[in-house]
């Protein structure tokens, strides 16, 4: 039985408890309305609504609260007809008993069939015997004396508590290693050198080099560049150049090593003009920025690299010649932008 069942069939019970105490004050007599075994003929709901019990379970739910209920079909017994129906969320059940003008009848409502129709059960319990709640009225055995309890013991000193534990002593770190002192490495090369900025067509110079190695990286080189003498229409061309660049390994990939690099230069360019009667000489200042990348061969013996760059002339020259007559021309103007490759071979001191 649930806890509403049993909320409901405890208010019921109340009720039906005091019916059959006026019902017995009234006859006068203070026994109970019915013999020991009273016959009942039951009429149960033909079309209980869901969730109800049968007749049989009925049936046993009443034999369970009183042992004077014999349910019998002889039409001398005692009727007591139970009517269950459901209407919206509400079960009602209804208790009629007895017949004429004797009949009697009690309705009763409730959430669930089963709530309902437990609290029926128990006022047909009571309709047939009003003590079927009141239990079993046989004295109480008295308990046998209890024997004196020992004396408690008086309570045990109570433990110090144990010591606190020392902290811990912090744990010393652990000595660095110093790192490892950049290894500098000097070498010298030769290289070749394709420049076709300064003068008309592009012309070879030879040149020899000195490099710094810090570490795996950086590389720092100057050098020295002679170019050879060329000739473009009546007019020779020659220079030489020092330049300095840095540049950078952007990896490591065992003895090859890609690399980026920034330079600038500075000379002297030579230029003269055979063609005419009296030969005209005249050397002019040289500066320039560059800006490449490359790919170096590089162990720890020697090195072999190969680049090219984009040269930006700080300023442009310009070469006028005349003819025989006197008519002035461009011969070359430096361009905003030329090109430059180089090759170098050098060891590792």
């Amino acid at each position: 039985m649930t806890q509403g069942a049993a909320l409901g069939a405890a208010l019921v019970t109340a009720a039906l408890v005091l019916t059959a105490g006026a019902s017995a004050a009234d006859s006068g007599t203070g026994a109970p309305a019915v013999s020991d075994a009273e016959a009942v003929s039951l009429l149960y709901e033909d079309s209980p609504p869901p969730d109800c019990p049968t007749e049989a379970e009925f049936e046993a739910e009443v034999a369970k609260l009183t042992s004077k209920a014999h349910f019998t079909k002889e039409r001398r017994a005692r009727r007591v007809r139970i009517e269950l129906s459901s209407g919206g969320r509400d079960v009602t059940g209804r208790l009629v008993s007895g017949d004429g003008k004797n009949q009697s009848s009690r309705e009763l409502r409730g959430k669930t069939c089963r709530e309902v129709a437990s609290a029926l059960a128990i006022a047909v319990a009571l309709t047939i015997d009003p003590e079927a709640l009141l239990g079993p009225s046989e004295a109480t055995p008295a308990k046998p004396p209890e024997a004196a309890a020992a004396p408690e013991p008086p309570p045990a000193a109570p433990k110090p508590p144990p010591p606190k534990p020392k902290p811990a002593a912090p744990l010393a770190p652990r000595p660095v290693a110093p790192p490892a002192p950049t290894r500098v490495h000097f070498g010298v090369g030769v290289g070749l050198t394709l420049e076709g900025t300064w003068a008309p067509r592009m012309s070879p110079g030879g040149k020899v080099l000195g490099v710094i190695a810090p570490g795996d990286h950086l590389r720092v080189a100057l050098g020295f560049t002679r170019f050879l003498t060329r000739e473009v229409d009546d007019v020779s061309f020659g220079a030489w150049l020092v330049d300095g660049s840095v540049s950078y390994n952007l990896a490591v990939l065992g003895v090859v090593r890609p690399f980026a690099s920034l330079g600038y230069e500075l000379g002297m360019i030579e230029a003269s003009g055979s063609g005419l009667p009296t030969t005209v000489e005249a050397e002019r200042p040289w500066q320039a920025a560059s800006a490449g990348v490359g790919l170096r061969l590089e162990t720890e013996g020697f090195f072999l690299q190969v680049g090219g760059s984009l040269v930006v002339p700080l300023y442009r020259q310009r070469y006028l010649v005349s003819d025989s007559l006197g008519k002035v021309s461009l011969l070359y103007e430096v361009p905003p932008v030329g090109l430059k490759q180089e090759t170098s071979l050098g060891v590792f001191l």
